[in-house]
């Protein structure tokens, strides 16, 4: 009787051919081979990142020359999309400005309609006064 681990208990009992293993056996290398490749790259920047840190820009020559490249796309993509939201945030701010430009308009233009409002309220039940 075999015992499978903890967390395979609950899957049912699975056979592959050779080829299906084959096949898993190779994609399960290739994903090595890119797991070892993106560490590598990984190392690089961070060495980069560091070295530039210390260094300034000396180390800039010394980094994988892929990573370099993707450490400026992923600049250059950010200081655009910066841009852009630094553009939609002044146009916000300035339809905000004008919202409240107007909103205060309309506040002043609704505090002199009710003065108005009050005084005519107040003439009237003079005038009403007046007449009875």
């Amino acid at each position: 009787l075999q015992t499978r681990p903890p967390y395979l208990r609950t899957m049912p009992d699975v056979t592959m051919t050779e080829a299906e293993y084959k096949a898993f056996s190779d994609r399960a290398e290739h994903a090595e081979k890119q797991l070892a490749l993106l560490t590598r790259r990984i190392e690089s920047a961070e060495k980069l990142i560091s070295g530039s840190e210390k260094k300034g820009k000396q180390a800039a020559g010394t980094a994988d020359p892929a990573v370099a490249k993707a450490l400026k796309i992923m600049k250059d993509d950010t200081i655009k999309r910066l841009s852009a939201l630094k553009k939609s945030m002044v146009k916000a701010q300035e339809y905000t400005k004008k919202v409240e430009e107007e909103r205060d308009a309309l506040k002043t233009e609704n505090e002199k309609l009710q003065y108005r409002v009050k005084h005519l309220k107040r003439s009237m039940e003079e005038a009403e006064k007046k007449s009875s």
